[in-house]
């Protein structure tokens, strides 16, 4: 027993030893390097427009400087914002928000222990505690969660799985998944109920807003109220409307018989054809940035692509390509990895005229993702390819090489106003 003691004793001197030493040779930023952290983090302020996340490191597609490496410290959000009010970086993650000093530093979070469901653009989010449901509000000055209050009394939520199992949720409603049934809660009573929402897969059913899913049931496209829980109904027969995009929380697309495209206008309640497709198509893909234009995709792994025009209600086919991204109302980047010199590179395409080689490299495609990122207010886009960083104007002009590095950037991120 003694001797279990005394080495005990022995290892934790030796610890505090170590940890003392090691706590005294820790590096101090020097007035010099202080002062240079602070103008880097003024510039953050003034430039947020050139500003992007290549992985971990902050650059200015501007200049050219990497204004920080490692800016958040190893934080990796799913989107970035800046408070022009308060001069402050809001980073969102899975289970709440985190806001940042200019220079990187994180001053305060707003976290829930897992990942709850939020409310778009209000603020409130829904969470699970011993298994019931809370509500609570987003204080943005505080930065905390504020009036929280519980929603349900009967113990059958479970936390580890809320976030992703929650279908729709609006500041009245929640519809949830649950084993093979979906509840719909009222928010403000508690009460819960099955809902009568198709089991199918809501994804991009849903509007924006949450607020309204489409979809086809017994020969009837229906438009669900998720608030009022009713819905309104369409005959269409035989004809399968197999996939949907919503344009906005009142106009949302379908993918009708594989053939055409169709309109729904939430506000009419109407349903029209805008598009016939030159081929048979089942999936439909990215809008350009106004809305006007439509990708669909058919043929093995969606290589047949169509792009439909839904002002002048034509369709025509486009040749195959990677990570198509539109960088204007009109205009699409495509990357084309292969050996042949004449087909390899970067690719522009405008509506209406033949695909246009601007680059030699093509940029890279990861995880299904195009790493290219366009920033409107700058004037430029930036993209990542096999040795670093380059960047151009919107218009395909005025390559710049941007930085050399070992291993190029697999995420691109933007700061959102």
């Amino acid at each position: 027993m003694a001797g279990i003691i005394v080495g005990s004793t022995l290892l934790f001197g030796t610890w505090w030893l170590f940890r003392s030493h090691g706590k005294a040779r820790l590096p101090r930023d020097t007035a010099a390097e202080q002062a240079a952290i602070r103008e880097r983090a003024a510039k953050v302020a003034v430039r947020i427009d050139y500003l992007f996340l290549a992985d971990d490191d902050l650059y200015d597609a501007g200049t050219g400087e990497c204004l920080f490496k490692n800016w958040l410290h190893g934080d990796h959000p799913v989107k970035l914002f800046y408070d022009q009010a308060a001069k402050k970086i809001i980073g969102q993650y899975d289970c709440g928000f985190a806001r940042y000093a200019c220079d990187g530093t994180r001053e305060a979070a707003m976290m829930m222990p897992t990942p709850p469901a939020f409310v778009r653009d209000t603020g409130k989010c829904v969470f699970v505690r011993n298994k019931d449901l809370w509500m609570a509000e987003a204080d943005w000055q505080a930065f905390k969660f504020v009036h929280e209050r519980q929603v349900t009394t009967i113990g059958i939520f479970l936390e580890g799985f809320f976030a992703e199992n929650v279908q729709l949720l609006t500041d009245k409603t929640l519809i949830f998944r649950s084993a093979n049934n979906l509840l719909r809660v009222d928010l403000e009573s508690g009460s819960v109920k099955p809902t009568r929402i198709p089991l199918s897969e809501i994804g991009k059913r849903r509007s924006p807003d949450s607020r309204w899913v489409v979809g086809m049931l017994n020969g009837q496209f229906y438009c669900y109220d998720v608030d009022a829980d009713e819905g309104k109904t369409i005959p269409v027969g035989r004809t399968a409307i197999n996939d949907f995009l919503w344009l906005n929380n009142d106009r949302c697309l379908g993918l009708a018989a594989a053939k055409a495209i169709v309109v729904y206008d939430r506000l009419g309640h109407t349903l029209t054809e805008a598009a016939t497709l030159p081929f048979a198509c089942f999936k439909i893909g990215e809008p350009s940035p106004d809305g006007r234009y439509l990708f669909a995709a058919g043929g093995f792994e969606g290589r047949n692509v169509a792009l439909a025009d839904l002002e002048k209600k034509t369709a025509v086919p486009v040749s195959s390509r990677a990570g198509i991204t539109w960088v204007s109302n009109d205009t699409f980047a495509f990357s084309r990895d292969v050996p042949d010199s004449d087909w390899r590179g970067m690719w522009f395409q405008k509506v209406g005229d033949n695909e246009k080689r601007i680059y030699v490299e093509p940029y890279l495609v990861a995880n299904g993702r195009a790493q290219l990122l366009a920033l409107p207010s700058a004037g430029l886009i930036v993209f990542s390819e096999k040795s670093g960083l380059r960047e151009m104007k919107l218009d395909g002009t005025k390559f710049t090489e941007f930085v050399k590095l070992s291993r190029p950037p697999l995420n691109l991120l933007g700061i959102r106003e």
